[in-house]
């Protein structure tokens, strides 16, 4: 039996072996029929095709962590009571506010540069 240590090893070296290759600006695209005939003829390559990596783009969110006091937690958890109240929903997630400050910090150059002030008034 292999461990998944050696799948993996495998896998990484099969991807080695057999890049996926990217055509260069003004070559014809080749057909799907003869496009494993040339990863298989690596002696008869066409100099001006290129062997490219194709990463695939980060799809998962990015988690990110904050430590509260226990006063910030307990007067963000009352903030986040009345606003859900408000707005007549069950619940408003610590997640939730945090992603509409950050959409309201990178859109408002105003309240950027408060932040930047903040952040410099409390660290030097």
């Amino acid at each position: 039996m292999t461990s998944a240590a050696d799948r993996i090893r495998a896998g990484a070296a099969r991807a080695r072996v057999h890049p996926v290759e990217q055509p260069q600006p003004g070559e014809e695209q080749e057909s799907a029929a003869t496009a494993p005939a040339k990863v298989q003829d690596e002696t008869h390559r066409n100099p001006a095709v290129r062997a490219v990596p194709v990463i695939a783009p980060r799809q998962k969110d990015i988690r990110k962590n904050v430590d509260l006091s226990p006063d910030q937690n307990d007067r963000l958890g009352d903030w986040q009571r009345a606003a859900a109240r408000e707005l007549g929903v069950a619940r408003v997630t610590a997640q939730d506010v945090l992603v509409a400050l950050v959409e309201r910090l990178l859109a408002d150059p105003d309240l950027s540069e408060q932040v930047k002030k903040d952040l410099h008034n409390t660290r030097f």
